[in-house]
């Protein structure tokens, strides 16, 4: 079924627009406009509608709702920043959240394996990046029975320990540069995996920090190429299927083309318009071109401002599908 999207807005020039994003970065949604007055003279025009972006300026979600059936009410998406002083959202912001609503953006399940490999390569600041990275492994939660996360990055990009890792009287797992000495030395059993995995409160396991800060960044690709193909052997043993996650963060365009090699997923987390880093671009679009057997996903960020009471991020989500270049 196509999924339909309504858009009230007066400004028409804007509507024009963004139903001209929506058609090229989502061709199987049909965008439509519908003005308030008309929507005031025709009260059923909402019934078919999935997805309705609004200006609340214009429109408020408590008049929506009663243009809508009980069990037929679509999801509504503002178009204006709910920050003052409620500047309109970027395009290409508004189109993301659409994706990230409609359930696009999932790490997907294995194919011929009951192990997924996924690789986050991240652009944006660490507190973006985790952002994403908590928000997939709490969905993957319910997808995935077993779920491993691995950082590849420097110590000061990795995130904080969570509490639990800080009680004295707790178990801590021997760090990942013992683990990658014993790689080296050809003295690890795929089986002693466990011994370096500490639990996460969000559902995952996670690998004990390193020694030196620099380890992970500097300890040669094939030490981390075993790492990542024993992690997936001890996975294989599990019942159930497992996800290997993996997020990369700090290291060079030149590592990274060889860490994306035994990943079957690759994620990659963007600034909004990215396009003006001409550099980045044009490396993105080589690891794009060089791993077509992927899927490709380009997750721009854009921080909303903290409210008095709280603050919160907004995810964006841009889907390239195998094959096509953004």
């Amino acid at each position: 079924m196509q999924h339909t999207i309504a858009i009230i807005d007066s400004d028409d020039c804007f509507s024009a627009l963004l139903i001209s994003r929506l058609s090229k970065q989502l061709p199987d949604f049909l965008s439509y406009p519908i003005r308030r007055e008309v929507l005031v003279s025709v009260p059923t025009l909402l019934l078919d509608c999935q997805f309705l972006l609004y200006n609340q300026f214009e429109i408020a979600e408590e008049e929506i709702m009663t243009h809508c059936a009980p069990d037929r009410i679509p999801v509504l998406i503002p178009l204006l920043s709910e920050v003052p002083p409620f500047p309109p959202k970027d395009i290409f912001m508004i189109v993301h959240e659409v994706e990230s609503r409609a359930g696009l953006g999932k790490i997907p399940l294995p194919d011929h394996s009951s192990v997924q490999t996924c690789l986050t390569l991240s652009f944006v600041p660490l507190k973006e990046r985790e952002a994403h990275v908590l928000h997939q492994i709490r969905a993957s939660s319910t997808r995935f029975d077993h779920i491993i996360r691995l950082d590849i990055m420097p110590g000061i990009l990795m995130p904080e320990d969570p509490p639990s890792w800080n009680l004295e009287e707790g178990t801590r797992s021997v760090g990942i540069s013992e683990l990658l000495m014993r790689l080296r030395q050809k003295r690890m059993v795929t089986s002693q995996i466990s011994s370096f995995l500490e639990p996460d409160p969000y559902g995952d396991l996670r690998f004990g920090r390193p020694e030196h800060s620099d380890d992970l960044i500097t300890c040669h690709p094939r030490t981390l190429y075993n790492l990542i193909s024993r992690t997936v052997s001890y996975l294989e043993n599990l019942d159930g299927r497992s996800l290997l996650m993996a997020v990369c963060d700090g290291i060079s365009f030149k590592r990274i083309h060889t860490l994306c090699k035994p990943f079957t997923h690759l994620e990659i987390l963007t600034p909004l318009h990215v396009e003006k880093d001409i550099m980045l671009c044009n490396e993105i679009d080589a690891i794009q071109k060089a791993h077509l057997g992927s899927t490709h996903i380009d997750f721009p960020f854009s921080l909303k401002y903290p409210a008095r009471s709280s603050e919160r991020n907004q995810r964006e989500v841009r889907t390239i599908p195998v094959g096509a270049r953004s």
